[in-house]
C-alpha cells in the first residue's frame, strides 16, 4: 500500500510537470500565428500597404512571444522588411520631379518615413551598411542634415566588415561634403584604390580635377574611364571639356562629336561645341550650335542664357534680351535671367531700368549678397554714392572680406568727400587683392590729393600709382595723372611734370580717335582737367581735391542741377559684374 501510494504521487508530479512545460511552450510561441501570417504575406508583398501589414504582424509576434529560434527569425524578417520599405520611401523621395511645386515638402515627408524605417532597422542590426549609405544619401538632399550624412558615411568607412564596394561608395559620397580640398581628394583617391575598376569613382575624380584646372591629371582619369565605358556619351563630353581646358580644340571637337553620335537627341554636346567655338572667337558658329541645342531642348534656361550672352557679344542686343525673356517665362523664379537683363540695361544706357530691376528682385530676395553687390555698383555708376554706401554696407556686414563691396564703397566715400572712411575701405580691399589696378589708382589718388594733411601719404601714393601705371603699360592717361599727383605730393615736381605731360599727350590722341561727338566731348573734358594739373605742377603746386557730389537721385527729386564744383573725382573704372544668383 505504502509503495503504491508513492507511485501514484510520482505519476501525478510527472503529469503536473508535463502540463506546466506545455503551458510554458505555448506561452513562448503565442506569437507563432502572427509570424506564420507575416511569413506568408512577405512572400507576396509588393506595395507599401503590404509591407506595413508584414511589419505589424512581426511586431505583434515579437510582443506576444516566440521561442529563441523563431524570435531570431522574426527579427531577421523585420529588418529586411524595414529595409525594403525604407528603400521604397527613399526611391520615391529621389524621384520627385524638379518642377513639382510641393517638391520640398514631399521630399521632407518621404525622407522622414524612410529614415524612421532605416534607423529602426539599424537598431536591430547595427552592421547594415546599406542602410547607413541610404541614410547618408537622404540627408544629402535639399533641406537635409549634412552632418548626419557625413556621420553615416563615416560609419560605413570605419566598418570592419563593410565590403570594399560599400566603403568606396561612402568615400565618394563623403568627398562632396569635405570643406578641406586635400581631404576631399584623399577620399576620392581611397575610393579609386578600393575599387579601381569602377568607372563612377574615376569619373568623379576626373570632374573634381577638371574643376581645379588640373587638366592633365583629369585627362588621365577620363581616359581610364573610357576603357571601362567606351560608349557612354557623358564620358566623351567630359573628355571634351578637359581637352578644351588644354586648348586642344580639334581633339575636344572630336569628343563632342562622338557624344552626339552616341546620343543624337542630346542637347548638351551642342552646348559644349558652342563653348568651344566661343572660346575660339567664332561667335556665329557658337550661336548655330546653341540654336540646335534649343531645338532639342527648348526650355533649357542655361542654354538660353548662354546664347543671350553670345548675342550680346555680337552686339545683337534685341536677340539677347529676347532669350532672357524666354528664360524668364520658362523659369520665373530663377534670379539669374533678371540679373542678366539688368546687366544689359546698364550697359546700354538704361541704368535706371537696371536699378529698378534689381530693386524689385531684392524685394523677393532681401539680403541676397550678389544682388546687393551689383545694385551697389549700379548706384555708383548712376551718381548715387550715398545709396551705394547704404547698399554695400549690407554686403560687408554679411561678408566683411568682400573685395568689390569694400572697393566700391571706398569710391563712394570719395565721391562725398569722406576720405578717412574711403582710406579705411581701400586698406582692407588692398589686403585682399594687391594687384587690382583700379584700386591701386584710386587709393593712390586720395593719398596724394586729400585736403586733410593727416590723411595724405605721398610715399605710399607713389608706390601704389607706380604699380598701377606699370600694370597699364604707362599708357592710361588717368593713371599717369595719379602718378603725377603722387610725385607732386612728395615735392618731386620734375617727375610730376613728366608723367602729367605724358598723360596730356595720350589724352590728345584719345580726342583725335573719338568715334562720335559725345565721346569726343568727354575726352576733351578729361584733357582740360589734365592740362590744369600739368599747369599746377609747372607752378610748383600739388593738386588738392575733395568731392562733394550731390546724388543724381536728389537732383531728380528737386528737378534741379547739382551745384558745380571744381572737383574732378569719379570712379576710374566701371564696376564689374557679380556672380550669378540662385533661385529666389
Amino acid at each position: 500500500m505504502f509503495r503504491h501510494y508513492w507511485s501514484v504521487r510520482a505519476l501525478a508530479s510527472l503529469l503536473s510537470l508535463v502540463v506546466l512545460s506545455f503551458a510554458s511552450a505555448r506561452a513562448e510561441n503565442e506569437g507563432q500565428e502572427d509570424l506564420d501570417k507575416a511569413t506568408q504575406l512577405k512572400v507576396a508583398a509588393e506595395t507599401l500597404d503590404d509591407l506595413a501589414e508584414v511589419i505589424e504582424r512581426l511586431d505583434a509576434s515579437l510582443e506576444k512571444g516566440l521561442d529563441k529560434e523563431n524570435e531570431e527569425l522574426a527579427r531577421q524578417y523585420l529588418v529586411s522588411t524595414l529595409m525594403q520599405r525604407g528603400s521604397m520611401f527613399s526611391a520615391a523621395a529621389f524621384n520627385i520631379p524638379a518642377q513639382d511645386p510641393q517638391r520640398n515638402m514631399r521630399m521632407m515627408q518621404l525622407r522622414s518615413w524612410a529614415l524612421t524605417d532605416l534607423q529602426r532597422a539599424l537598431e536591430l542590426d547595427n552592421k547594415l551598411w546599406d542602410a547607413q549609405l541610404q541614410i547618408g544619401k537622404l540627408q544629402l538632399q535639399p533641406l537635409g542634415d549634412s552632418g548626419a550624412a557625413r556621420r553615416a558615411f563615416s560609419q560605413v568607412i570605419k566598418g570592419a566588415d563593410a565590403t570594399p564596394e560599400q566603403k568606396a561608395e561612402a568615400l565618394a559620397l563623403r568627398s562632396a561634403l569635405q570643406s578641406d580640398e586635400q581631404m576631399r581628394l584623399e577620399d576620392l583617391n581611397k575610393a579609386v584604390e578600393l575599387v579601381p575598376k569602377k568607372a563612377d569613382y574615376l569619373r568623379v575624380r576626373a570632374q573634381y580635377l577638371y574643376g581645379k584646372e588640373k587638366f592633365d591629371e583629369a585627362l588621365a582619369d577620363i581616359d581610364q574611364v573610357l576603357k571601362l565605358e567606351a560608349d557612354h556619351a557623358a564620358n566623351h563630353e567630359l573628355r571634351g571639356m578637359i581637352l578644351l581646358g588644354l586648348e586642344k580644340y580639334d581633339d575636344a571637337l572630336a569628343s563632342f562629336n562622338r557624344a552626339s553620335e552616341l546620343e543624337p537627341q542630346a542637347a548638351l554636346p551642342y552646348q559644349r561645341r558652342a563653348e568651344l567655338y566661343r572660346q575660339k572667337g567664332d561667335l556665329e558658329k557658337a550661336v548655330e550650335q546653341l540654336t540646335k541645342a534649343l531645338e532639342l531642348s527648348p526650355d533649357s534656361v542655361a542654354t538660353l542664357l548662354i546664347r543671350s550672352a553670345v548675342y550680346y557679344e555680337l552686339k545683337q542686343t534685341d536677340k539677347a534680351l529676347a532669350d532672357i525673356e524666354q528664360a524668364i517665362r520658362v523659369s520665373p523664379r530663377r534670379a539669374e535671367p533678371y540679373l542678366m537683363r539688368a546687366e544689359i540695361y546698364a550697359a546700354t544706357d538704361r541704368l535706371d531700368e537696371a536699378i529698378k530691376q534689381l530693386e524689385e528682385l531684392l524685394q523677393q530676395a532681401p539680403g541676397n549678397v550678389p544682388l546687393l553687390s551689383r545694385l551697389g555698383s549700379f548706384y555708383l555708376m548712376a551718381g548715387r554714392p550715398r545709396k551705394t554706401i547704404e547698399t554695400l554696407t549690407q554686403v560687408i556686414q554679411q561678408e566683411p572680406e568682400n573685395f568689390n563691396a569694400l572697393r566700391f564703397r571706398a569710391d563712394a566715400y570719395l565721391n562725398i568727400g569722406q576720405h578717412a572712411e574711403a582710406i579705411a575701405d581701400f586698406d582692407k580691399a588692398l589686403a585682399l587683392d594687391e594687384d587690382d589696378e583700379s584700386l591701386l589708382n584710386n587709393f593712390a589718388w586720395v593719398l596724394a590729393t586729400s585736403p586733410d594733411d593727416k590723411l595724405r601719404n605721398g610715399k605710399k601714393a607713389v608706390e601704389l600709382a607706380t604699380k598701377a601705371s606699370e600694370k597699364t603699360g604707362h599708357q592710361t592717361p588717368h593713371v599717369l595723372s595719379t602718378l603725377g599727383a603722387a610725385y607732386a605730393e612728395t615735392g618731386d615736381f620734375e617727375s610730376a611734370k613728366k608723367w602729367s605731360q605724358q598723360a596730356v599727350e595720350l589724352s590728345k590722341k584719345a580726342v583725335e580717335a573719338a568715334e562720335n561727338d559725345a565721346e569726343r566731348a568727354k575726352r576733351k573734358t578729361d584733357l582740360e582737367q589734365l592740362q590744369k594739373e600739368l599747369t599746377s605742377y609747372q607752378e610748383g603746386k600739388p593738386v588738392r581735391e575733395r568731392q562733394t557730389a550731390v546724388e543724381a537721385a536728389e537732383k531728380s527729386d528737386k528737378n534741379e542741377d547739382p551745384p558745380a564744383t571744381d572737383d574732378k573725382f569719379t570712379p576710374n573704372d566701371e564696376p564689374g559684374a557679380s556672380d550669378s544668383t540662385a533661385d529666389f
